[in-house]
């Protein structure tokens, strides 16, 4: 019989679609019959609340923060949860608006079986048709300069579809709120020397607004590789 690690699957919603949450969760539910798997949903100030799923089953936790924080909060709150207090070693991360197919976990936890990195990330073709060409000019760029900075490859920078070893996130002093975090985490990890590893998933875009401002966000972005370097040229990590 084959024993699979317990996991902890975060999901950061902020005023999400309450149906696609629940088609989320009933979908990561028949995942939990094959691997033992705690959900915690961060709502992060959302406006009315976001509901707990039903049914209320004992491994599907709801933490609220009172105001909206980032992604990167959301992110972090979890990590803290499962690492910090449960005392997990893995947790997987993963958008509530189902542009991430909960069926492709197994994927991501045999990448990892096979020894391919401490963080196994999704990534999706850039296709012209599916994503816009403002992402994929962003994500390219992004992706480009993390691959140079962590001397690994790394095919989709902007994908919060993760798998995540503990080891990789030890002493590691997160300083980004928002969606950013998600690079600091590659920058910081790959100057540990974690290895990436990378699993193919679908390219899905919903029909809403994407929250991302592309000037504002590729500033942001400059921004946090500009502190990066700096402290790595005074020695600060």
């Amino acid at each position: 019989m084959t024993t699979h690690p317990e996991i902890g699957v975060i999901i950061p919603a902020y005023n999400p679609d309450p149906f696609l949450l629940q088609d989320l969760i009933e979908r990561l539910q028949r995942l939990c019959h094959i691997y033992p798997m705690q959900i915690i949903i961060i709502d992060d100030g959302s406006n009315p609340p976001v509901a707990m799923p039903t049914p209320s089953n004992s491994n599907i936790k709801l933490y609220r923060h009172k105001e909206n924080e980032g992604k990167g909060a959301a992110l972090k709150t979890g990590f803290h949860y499962y690492f910090q207090e449960q005392g997990f070693d893995l947790v997987v991360t993963i958008d509530a608006d189902l542009q991430h197919p909960p069926e492709k976990i197994p994927d991501f936890i045999q990448a990892y079986q096979e020894g391919q990195g401490g963080i196994i990330m999704g990534y999706r073709k850039r296709k012209p048709a599916v994503m816009p060409l403002a992402r994929i000019l962003s994500n390219t760029l992004t992706s480009l300069i993390i691959s140079v900075m962590t001397a690994q490859l790394v095919r989709d920078s902007q994908c919060g579809f993760r798998l995540i070893d503990k080891n990789a996130l030890v002493n590691m002093k997160l300083k980004e709120v928002g969606f950013h975090l998600e690079s600091e985490i590659l920058i910081y990890a790959g100057r540990k020397g974690i290895r990436f590893g990378s699993v193919e998933i679908p390219t899905i875009y919903q029909q809403e607004k994407s929250s991302i401002k592309n000037v504002r966000d590729t500033l942001t972005f400059i921004v946090l590789i500009a502190r990066i370097l700096k402290d790595w040229m005074f020695g600060y990590v």
